[in-house]
């Protein structure tokens, strides 16, 4: 059930002015861009209604997850001035270190079958949390959750996050899903992108930690970007939710975001800013990774959140290289969400590591590590691995990280692994403690590729590294495999053997792998490790979830869990008894104490509760909270410490209750005025509430009654306006109201106000009617189109990969070699005396662009009034929407030519074709592509073609006699 609204503020620009350096002469960059407040859509959901994710089956449509490039570069790594060895200086180190016996480590203790999408790639990510292991891939829905019991791996459920509900551009996400646990708040996130509907990222909060409770639930926020933001990764700080992006539109630079983490939790709008880091040269594909916090200990006091990247400056600054050593990059982000003006960004401070080589069959190919088919896999050279995890010791903080490097010059794939401690508190640096390259435990090196690691750091300070593995002869199918290292051992080595988790037996059909894995620590006893990764059980992908600990790691201690800890109560009557707040207590590593219960501060006014009983064992033991809250209460949220203490040992739930002691009264609407005309297709609408609005409750509909209702959120939190999210129909009359609600009840609806929305190009006027001369959604029959080829080989077909709408749309694929493709339409029949006339089709991009502006490769739409012997291109002068990118360049048969490319979700566009008026015309959709790099299998989609026209109505005659005379 929907409770609430995402919607996104205008923007506020609040621009970084000129760096200033610290004390250590870092740069700082003051300032951040506000992009708005956010409203969360709430949903009040039980998992075991929700509908189960439909599994991947034996010739179902796959579909392809596109990793962007947005700056066109060379494929061909540089030549530095000062020539580096192709040899990894750390693997000797490696070698010369005889693996010890792994005793329980190299035992899985659990290791189940994940998900077995097909999409390509599948991105799995996984977290653990106090009950529940979380496993999410792409689907073919957008993301699909899967939900494991911690205790043995069983599987519960699947489900797509879109199933939650709610409307806008969140409701139809897309995948590159992220999962992770907030262990400070006891809460999940969930995320995902959502490019087809617009550059938003969707991030999903819970309000409790058990997804089997008899409900949960979740916040969504829908973040709006400015520009596509690809291959997000998060990081869970104290302060904030921070974000990296492979971001366009960015004037070569890279993006940071930080989300609001304190409203988010509570359900409240939340704000998000933005700032920019510059690029690396030689990358068309990067990003910079947030720290993830693990732990029970937060990180200290207003210490900022940190980003991180690697440079191999034989690669990115080649001009003046050091052959001896390269460098992590680390950033600080102290963000002010009350006023953007403060945020701070220091950065980067530069850390020197051991010289290692990111050209991996060069610096933008898709392919390096062959499998056993000769198939090449996808590297990710580019970014510090999914995750980057953070953990604080008290003595010292710790950060460790990933990435893949050549290890010889041969494009064999090793992991170099760091990590990096800071001592003293924050005012301190972050320095290098120790750092290796795990490429195999024996000398020579056993020709296997490594790569695609996830890496984090139990509560001892022992080390896990998970990862793909694989090799073309002799043939290791590419298979999961984990190896780790406890804290005391010599610095720079993986102590452990070599575990494979599962091994692979086929090959995948094409180059896409992974994008990522993810590696996390069981908050309840900050030892078991939990991974989750992409093998090759047959020529079909598959997904692996193990679990494995060091023996070696952890005290005894309890854990501390409640179920409904967010309530809504209403004392307009008296006194109201809150439902029954179940408190869990568990054990870890045979902890026996008695645990005794207790509000940690004096309760607010008209509050009373008791445990019973309150005192438990931890075998586990259960404990029930009794609440009561009488009308001296205040209206509006109370917080309530739980807390539970055994001997030194103390922690800490919080109780949310929200106080209503009235029902709230009726909006008044303020905007759009009544009778507006000329509105947005995304008007914003607002309106003044009365006292102790818990939700707003708005509907758009195109008629009085309200029966055909277009656009419906329910704002919490007290919101007073909505940002309709998805366009209405233009130049149509619209009528809204509001009514509010919260736990004491719901007012009436307010006075209905109407407005009309502004003439979209192509519209037809109030006194015409709108006619479509031809259309073709390219569902059913398609043999009056035609596909040939002017170079190379034509490629224009129907897939099933991408649709706008339905289930099919037309694709020519971008591919690596010189083409010339073409997709003519049947004859159409142009009417006259109905203006405007025009054509409109709906396309996705993922053409090749050029740095300097321009287009490699790209589409183009051509016009023939001849039935085909001649074509002219329709000029950008005739796009009322959706102009051409820029000018094709050397080398594509189109070369000088206006086309579309780079890379952008669905788009509409509306040509004039009013000048054809009367004749017969055929369309032409051309795809030119040069011989170099291609974006393949993602090209240019078309779909929903229409031609309209504007006709006068027929009169609406009650009477006529046909006679042409007048009879007396």
């Amino acid at each position: 059930m929907a409770l609430g609204v995402a919607l996104s503020g205008a923007v506020l620009a609040e621009r970084p002015i000129n760096p200033v350096v610290d004390a250590d002469d870092v740069p700082v960059v003051r300032g951040a861009e506000s992009l708005g407040t956010v409203v969360p859509e709430v949903f009040r959901v039980r998992l075991a209604d929700l509908p189960p994710a439909p599994e991947w089956r034996p010739g179902d449509a796959l579909l392809e997850i596109p990793r962007q490039h947005w700056e066109s570069v060379p494929n061909d790594a540089p030549k530095p001035v000062n020539p580096a060895s192709p040899y990894d200086p750390l693997v000797p180190l490696q070698f010369d270190f005889s693996p010890r016996r792994g005793n329980g480590f190299t035992t899985p203790l659990v290791n189940v079958a994940g998900s077995a999408a097909q999409v390509s790639p599948p991105d799995p990510t996984g977290d653990v949390g106090t009950l529940h292991f979380v496993q999410a891939v792409n689907g073919s829905g957008g993301s699909d959750i899967r939900i494991y019991r911690k205790s043995d791996g069983s599987f519960v459920r699947n489900f797509t996050l879109t199933s939650l509900g709610g409307t806008g551009a969140c409701a139809s996400g897309l995948g590159d899903p992220i999962i992770l646990f907030d262990e400070l708040a006891n809460r999940w996130v969930f995320t995902e992108f959502s490019p087809q509907s617009g550059n938003s990222l969707c991030v999903y909060v819970s309000d409790t930690a058990d997804l089997e409770a008899p409900t949960v639930t979740w916040y969504r926020y829908t973040f709006t970007m400015p520009s596509f933001p690809d291959y997000p990764k998060y990081g869970v700080w104290s302060d904030a939710y921070y974000v990296g992006a492979n971001e366009s539109g960015t004037s070569g630079a890279r993006p940071i975001y930080a989300f609001d983490r304190t409203k988010m939790l509570a359900g409240q709008p939340a704000t998000f800013q933005r700032l920019t880091i510059p690029r690396l040269n030689g990358f068309s594909f990067q990003m910079i990774t947030p720290a993830d916090h693990d732990g029970a200990t937060a990180p200290p006091a207003t210490a900022r959140g940190i980003f991180m990247r690697h440079r191999d400056d034989e690669a990115h600054n080649a001009g003046s290289n050091n052959p001896t050593q390269d460098f992590l990059e680390l950033w600080q982000l102290k963000v002010d969400f009350t006023t953007p003006a403060n945020t701070a960004l220091t950065g980067p401070a530069t850390i020197p590591i051991a010289e290692f080589s990111s050209d991996l069959n060069g610096l933008t190919a898709f392919n390096a590590f062959p499998q056993p088919n000769g198939q090449k896999l996808d590297p990710l050279r580019e970014p510090i691995m999914n995750r980057l995890a953070y953990r604080n010791f008290g003595t010292h903080e710790a950060l460790i990280g990933n990435f893949v490097t050549d290890i010889d010059g041969n494009d064999t794939g090793g992991i170099r692994w760091f990590e990096l401690r800071r001592t003293g508190g924050i005012a301190q640096p972050w320095t290098l403690h120790q750092e290796g390259t795990w490429a195999g435990s024996a000398s020579p090196q056993d020709g296997i590729d490594r790569w695609m690691g996830g890496i984090a750091m139990d509560e001892s300070g022992n080390i896990a590294l998970a990862y793909s593995t694989v090799r073309q002869s002799p043939a290791v199918f590419a298979n999961l495999a984990y190896v780790g290292r406890l804290a005391n051992d010599p610095l720079g080595t993986m102590t452990t053997p070599e575990t494979v988790l599962i091994a692979g037996t086929g090959s995948n059909g094409n180059e896409r792998w992974g994008d990522y894995h993810q590696l996390g620590v069981d908050p309840v006893d900050g030892c078991t490790f939990w991974f989750t990764g992409l093998y090759m059980p047959t020529s079909s992908k598959g997904t692996r979830i193990g679990a494995f600990k060091f023996d070696e790691c952890g005290l005894p201690t309890f854990t501390l869990a409640g179920a409904d800890l967010t309530q809504q109560v209403c004392t307009a009557n008296g006194t109201a008894n809150l439902d029954p707040i179940s408190i869990n207590v568990g054990t870890v590593q045979g902890f026996a104490g008695a645990v005794n219960l207790a509000f940690a501060n004096a309760l607010p006014t008209g509050f009373s509760g008791n445990f019973t009983p309150a005192t438990v064992n931890p075998l586990p033991g259960t404990s029930t909270l009794a609440m009561a809250v009488s009308a001296a209460a205040a209206p509006g949220t109370a917080t309530i410490g739980l807390q539970a203490t055994s001997g030194a040992i103390t922690k800490t739930l919080n109780l949310v209750t929200d106080v209503a002691t009235i029902t709230p009264a009726v909006p008044t609407l303020t905007a759009p005025a009544n009778g507006a005309t000329g509105a947005s297709a995304t008007p914003t609408l607002t309106w003044t509430n009365g006292a102790q609005v818990g939700t707003s409750v708005v509907e758009v509909a195109t008629d009085a009654a309200f029966a055909n209702i277009v656009y419906s959120q329910n704002v919490a939190g007290g919101g007073t306006s909505a940002t309709v999210s998805s366009a209405l129909a233009s130049n149509t009359l619209h009528h809204w109201r509001v009514r509010a609600a919260n736990t004491c009840g719901v007012s009436a609806n307010s006075t209905v106000f109407t407005f009309k929305t502004a003439p979209a190009p192509g519209d037809c006027g109030d006194t015409f009617t709108a006619r479509a001369v031809f259309e073709d959604g390219v569902e059913g029959d398609t043999s009056g189109w035609t596909t040939s080829v002017g170079t190379g080989s034509a490629n224009w077909a129907v897939s099933t990969a991408r649709p706008y709408a339905g289930t099919k749309s037309w694709l020519a694929s971008d591919v690596t070699v010189t083409s010339d493709q073409r997709l003519t339409s049947p004859a159409i029949v142009l009417p006259t005396g109905e203006a405007p006339l025009t054509l409109s089709f709906y396309s996705d991009l993922n053409l090749e662009p050029r740095a300097a502006g321009g287009c490699w490769d790209g589409g183009m739409l051509q016009i023939s009034t001849d039935n085909g012997t001649t074509w002219s291109q329709v000029a950008n002068a005739a796009m009322l929407t959706d102009p051409y990118t820029g000018a094709a360049g050397s080398g594509n048969p189109a070369s000088g030519s206006q086309l579309w490319c780079g890379t952008r979700p669905y788009k509409k566009a509306v040509v004039d074709l009013n000048s054809y008026a009367g004749q017969t015309v055929r369309l032409r959709f051309r795809t030119t592509t040069d011989g170099s790099e291609g974006f393949a299998p993602h090209g240019w989609y078309v779909d929903q073609v229409k031609v309209q026209s504007c006709a006068l109505p027929l009169p609406d005659l009650i009477f006529a006699n046909g006679f042409e005379t007048p009879t007396p």
